[in-house]
């Protein structure tokens, strides 16, 4: 067991621009798994990710059914699983908060795009490995 604090796990996680975040789906809480860009905007004091989605997808019915969600990262021998769960945001100001402009790529209305969500993962726990060292965090 390896220790890095919190900041230290963050840091990593802004440098990793892809995660598959994890929700359960459907009546049944079947497992499905989806790409999404962090945006470099992870809170170091405890975690937090926060992802820029619409709600025309399964993700935001996802959330609203469970709240229970989780993201994966990997970047070289890093390995990152945090578990956690998941808060639908819509209103503009917390949009504008944590909007960035390079997501313009996905988002061609920007902040006026039709049905533009923020999903805010606050982690319960945190497991990664890198090379043979390996932690656990529960922020």
């Amino acid at each position: 067991m390896s220790d890095r604090s919190l900041a230290q796990i963050a840091e990593k996680l802004k440098s990793i621009d892809v995660a598959m975040l994890v929700t359960k789906t459907g009546e049944e809480g079947a497992i499905a798994a989806r790409p999404m860009s962090n945006n470099k905007d992870v809170s170091e004091s405890d975690g937090t990710t926060f992802h820029f989605a619409t709600d025309d997808g399964r993700i935001d019915d996802d959330l609203k059914r469970s709240d229970e969600c989780g993201a994966t990262y990997t970047s070289g021998e890093f390995y990152c699983a945090v578990q956690g769960t998941g808060k639908l945001h819509r209103d503009r100001a917390t949009l504008e908060k944590h909007w960035v402009k390079d997501l313009e790529k996905w988002f061609e209305n920007g902040l006026d795009t039709e049905g533009l969500v923020l999903i805010e993962v606050s982690p319960k726990r945190i497991a990664w490995w890198e090379g043979r060292e390996q932690g656990e965090l529960t922020p």
